[in-house]
């Protein structure tokens, strides 16, 4: 702002500041600032102006009061001088006033406008002698600021006048006005650091309120939008106020949560879309299977059983050499192999819906351990049984569960070596299904201490016709089965193995209520 002639005047307008922040890069807390430093500037400002020209009018008039008060004193003693014709007196009088008050001019003109008494300076006289000569002619008492501007001197004509009425001349009385123009020069400065420092203070509390609520706010909610923005989800911006501000910050959060539970959804829905393009393929290979089987046990289910005995009554011929009776039995074992195979594949091929009930399992489970007791003690392998008393019953067809329990102790006897171990146990597990939720479950655990699977054959032990153990000793259908089986049960089946540690292979069963269509087990 500037100061012309008493008046501030605002150099900034609104205009200015609102097309200076909308066409450069001011962040929002500094516009704020801004705003309220203009603001202050025009309104205190404003109010600066006015206390100046008020204060100049004021000392205007007290100036002009005073001269008033000092021309009537003089005017009435001067008049006394005249009257009685005592020139003498008149020039001590105006001698006193100029004593009194060096920078003071007086001058006394007679009727005639003729300067009978100057106690001033030429440059003073012209004004004294014009302002005179218009008292004389109006007859009354005038006062005038006279000079560049109306700042440079006070002027008073002063008529003087007999008792009855006669006028006996002009009193002109010049005062300079230096003072008053100091006066009003260091009011001046002194409304000007009032104004200054206000507009700081309120520059001031304006940054620091806008660094509070606004920067600072904006800031946190700007670094959590570029950590979300980089994958982290999980930040979140605090919410300090119960304002616009808060409410702006809260919407983001909210709006974050939306968009997890989103990608958690798509997440979800891809895993189960993964899931049913694996069923139908394995529904693909089990249709090309059953054809498969249903082929073979019409083509050579029947030659294989003539074969099988024919076979077999060679081998039981004592008039044959030996030679060929062995060759008879080597050829009935291996008819007996092809027959087991076909009906491995018909019943993989064929296995029919299953009968859900809500079962405990551990008496199911603990009759195919006794059935399998002696195999294992035939092949030196302990085997173990544990289970819970307080189990939950299990949702699941009881012939299906044995058939998954005897192909896992199966494999795991097969697998053990002698002195080995198979800890067959049920425990209580958990179910997670799409969206999170947890739900009950029970475990099948058969975990023995063979020689494990290694890493890159771990994902195909479920195919079928994959097998380990060679032609001689496995079809390769007992885990396709067992997965087949858990698959219809909504359940999942895990292995977990290392080479020459051993396997552990979990299948999960949900509990009465628990089964969903796409559930998946923890």
């Amino acid at each position: 702002m500037v100061v012309e002639s008493g008046r501030i005047l605002p150099v900034v307008t609104i205009d200015a500041l609102v097309h200076f922040c909308h066409t450069r890069a001011v962040q929002v807390w500094t516009k704020l600032t801004l705003g309220f430093a203009v603001t202050g500037t025009l309104i205190i400002g404003a109010y600066g102006a006015q206390q100046l020209r008020q204060e100049d009018l004021d000392l205007h008039d007290a100036a002009e009061r005073d001269l008033r008060l000092l021309g009537a004193a003089v005017d009435v003693a001067v008049g006394n001088a005249l009257r009685e014709k005592q020139q003498a007196d008149m020039r001590e009088i105006v001698t006193a006033v100029k004593l009194r008050d060096p920078s003071t001019d007086v001058m006394v003109f007679d009727p005639a406008g003729v300067m009978t008494a100057s106690w001033g300076s030429p440059a003073t006289e012209k004004l004294a002698r014009d302002l005179a000569g218009e008292a004389r002619a109006t007859n009354r008492v005038v006062v005038r600021f006279e000079g560049p501007r109306g700042l440079s001197n006070l002027v008073g004509a002063f008529p003087i006048r007999d008792d009855d009425g006669t006028n006996l001349g002009v009193l002109a009385i010049v005062r300079p006005i230096d003072a008053l123009r100091q006066d009003l020069a260091s009011e001046t400065r002194e409304t000007v650091l009032s104004v200054l420092t206000l507009i700081a203070g309120v520059a001031g509390a304006g940054w620091f309120l806008a660094s509070i609520y606004v920067r600072r706010p904006l800031q946190a909610l700007v670094q959590t939008m570029r950590a979300v923005r980089a994958g982290d989800l999980s930040a979140r911006a605090s919410v300090h106020a119960a304002d616009e501000m808060g409410a702006a910050v809260s919407e983001f959060n909210t709006m974050v949560e939306d968009l997890v539970e989103a990608r958690r959804r798509l997440s979800a829905e891809a895993e189960s879309r993964e899931a049913l393009e694996a069923s139908l393929q394995r529904a693909d290979k089990l249709v090309t299977v059953g054809q498969l089987s249903a082929g073979l046990a019409h083509e050579i289910g029947s030659p294989l059983q003539i074969l099988n005995g024919r076979a077999r009554a060679l081998a039981a011929r004592p008039d044959l050499a030996a030679d060929v009776r062995r060759t008879a039995q080597i050829l009935a074992t291996e008819s007996d192999r092809i027959t087991r195979i076909v009906e491995q594949l018909l019943m993989f091929s064929r296995r029919s819906v299953p009968s859900m009930t809500d079962v405990a399992l551990a008496g199911p489970v603990r009759d195919i351990i006794e059935l399998f007791g002696p195999e294992a003690r035939r092949h030196d392998v302990r085997l173990d049984f544990e289970f819970e008393e307080s189990l939950p019953a299990a949702r699941a067809d009881i012939s299906q569960v044995q058939q998954v329990v005897m192909n896992l102790l199966s494999n795991a006897v097969r697998a053990t070596p002698r002195g080995g171990h198979v800890r067959v146990a049920l425990e209580a597990s958990c179910f997670v299904i799409p969206g999170g939720e947890s739900r009950p479950s029970v475990s099948l655990v058969v975990e023995d201490t063979g020689e494990g699977i290694a890493d890159e054959i771990l994902p195909r032990i479920f195919d079928p016709f994959f097998t380990t153990r060679g032609q001689a000793d496995g079809t390769g259908l007992g885990l396709a089965v067992v997965k087949s089986i858990i698959d219809a049960h909504r359940g999942t089946i895990t292995v977990a193995s290392r080479a020459g540690e051993g396997t552990r292979v979990t299948a999960q069963f949900p509990t009465p209520g628990a089964a969903v269509s796409d559930g998946r087990v923890a």
